[in-house]
């Protein structure tokens, strides 16, 4: 089974990066963070120090990031043709479509997945699935669908997509019983949400110099029963890797505990 490792631009050039990587595929980027977006020469960097062609990240992107990401395009189908690619902006999915189609090889990120399946995002109290501390979920909330499938299929040769990536079981079975598409799985983290507010620079950042690196922060709560850990712009629950044949693919995020470290809090923060 393939490992996959994922980097952010700053981290692929610091000591010890190949023995962290060790043999695994690089994910060069980031899902949740577009100041992580990498550039050719990161790329570049990455395919010198592994020997191979990493696989290109995108995170969800506001229209300066999206333009830096067609540089990042231009160069790759010049230099390296047929690179992966995890998309999680449909904008970004939209513009490949169109000028470089065929040209790459794309995968759908895990933020895709779950649009496609809202219901999927929620994981809710361990003793209690009706939300935060056992209250009884909105009428909005408890129905939530998901996508017809039809439709996904539909979707995943519109774009000539040749793997999806999950963090839940849920939705890993889906497409594994009802596709023939590749599959990855991420863990130890299952995506809780995301946000625009920086714990590691407070508020939202409008430059950054990646503080964040590969530190994650624990966060405990009364409103929750298990704890939440925070890295970059995103909240994770811890999950358990998958067991199943269609598996080919596991992801990992590497990081280190950042104890000490001030957590920034605003008037939404939760406050254990």
């Amino acid at each position: 089974m393939e490992k996959a490792i994922i980097l952010s631009p700053s981290r692929i050039c610091r000591p010890g990066a190949l023995k962290l990587i060790n043999g695994a595929t690089v994910y060069l980027g980031d899902e949740f963070c577009a100041h992580k977006q990498p550039s050719f020469r990161d790329f570049a960097a990455a395919r010198e120090l592994t020997g191979r062609n990493p696989v290109l990240v995108s995170s969800l992107l506001t229209e300066p990031f999206l333009k830096k990401y067609i540089a990042l395009l231009s160069e790759c189908a010049k230099k390296a043709p047929g690179t992966e690619i995890v998309v999680n902006d449909l904008g970004l999915l939209n513009f490949i479509d169109k000028n470089y189609r065929g040209v790459f090889s794309i995968t759908l990120g895990r933020l895709i997945t779950y649009l496609f399946d809202p219901k999927n995002t929620r994981v809710l109290g361990s003793r209690s699935d009706q939300g935060l501390a056992g209250k009884k979920m909105k009428v909005w909330e408890a129905t939530l669908e998901a996508t017809p499938t039809p439709y996904i299929k539909r979707f995943l040769k519109r774009y000539l997509v040749e793997r999806i990536e999950t963090d839940s079981e849920r939705i890993f079975r889906k497409y594994a019983k009802n596709t023939k598409v590749k599959i990855s799985f991420y863990s130890p983290m299952r995506l809780m949400a995301m946000t625009r507010f920086c714990p590691f620079r407070g508020g939202m950042a409008l430059e950054c110099k990646e503080p964040c690196g590969t530190r994650l922060l624990k966060i405990k709560t009364p409103h929750l029963d298990y704890p939440l850990f925070s890295k970059g712009n995103a909240y994770f629950v811890k999950n358990r890797p998958v067991k199943h044949p269609r598996l080919d693919r596991t992801v990992t995020i590497p990081y280190m505990s950042s104890t000490g470290l001030k957590v920034y809090m605003n008037e939404g923060s939760l406050r254990g």
